[in-house]
C-alpha cells in the first residue's frame, strides 16, 4: 500500500458537508477489480477501509457510510460505462484545486428535483439520485469562482462559500 502522502485526495459531501479523504480511488478500485458492486451492506465495510487514512467520527458514521456508497455507486457506473467523469486535478492561480474549498453545498431538504442546476453545469459537479433530486456528485469540477447554479435554483438550495475566501487564497498564494 502507498504512503499517504502517495495516496489519491478527494472531497465528498457528507450530509451536507464537504470532507476531504484520502485513499477512496484506492479503494474503490480494489472493490471494483474484486467485482464488488455498489449494494446498501456495503456502506460499512466502506467506512473501516476508509478509516485506514482518515478519521470518521463514530457519530457521523451512517452519513459517511451513505456517502462513501454513493461515491462508489458513481466509480463503478463511470467503470462500466468507460466514460470518465471527475477532473483531472488542476490548478487555480498556482493552487493546487483539492486545497480550495470552493464547490456548492446542497440542502438536499430544500431540492425538488427541478434539475436547473444539473442542466446548467457542463462540468458534471451534480448527478441525480433515483429519487429525482439532484447531489454534488463532483465537487472538485466546480470551476473556481462560479456560482451561476445557486443563482439559477429556485428554492434556494445551493450555497457557496463568502468569495472572500478566494481573495484570501489569492493573498497567500502571492
Amino acid at each position: 500500500m502507498p504512503s499517504k502522502d502517495q495516496l489519491s485526495y478527494r472531497q465528498i459531501t457528507v450530509g451536507r458537508f464537504p470532507a476531504g479523504l484520502t485513499g477512496l480511488e484506492e479503494i474503490f478500485e480494489s472493490l471494483y477489480n474484486m467485482n464488488r458492486e455498489p449494494a446498501d451492506q456495503l456502506g460499512p465495510e466502506l467506512v473501516d477501509h476508509a478509516r485506514q487514512h482518515n478519521y470518521i467520527p463514530a457519530s457521523v458514521e451512517a452519513d459517511y457510510a451513505a456517502a462513501l456508497l454513493n461515491e462508489y455507486r458513481s466509480y463503478y457506473e463511470e467503470r462500466r460505462s468507460g466514460q470518465k467523469t471527475t477532473a483531472k486535478c488542476e490548478t487555480w492561480r498556482g493552487i493546487p484545486r483539492e486545497q480550495i474549498s470552493w464547490f456548492p453545498m446542497l440542502d438536499e431538504t430544500l431540492c425538488d428535483g427541478c434539475d436547473k442546476c444539473l442542466q446548467f453545469c457542463s462540468n458534471r459537479v451534480y448527478t441525480s439520485r433515483e429519487s429525482g433530486t439532484v447531489y454534488v456528485a463532483q465537487p472538485m469540477n466546480c470551476v473556481v469562482g462560479c456560482d451561476a447554479c445557486a443563482r439559477l435554483c429556485p428554492h434556494g438550495a445551493i450555497r457557496f462559500p463568502p468569495r472572500a475566501v478566494l481573495n484570501t487564497l489569492t493573498c497567500q498564494s502571492r
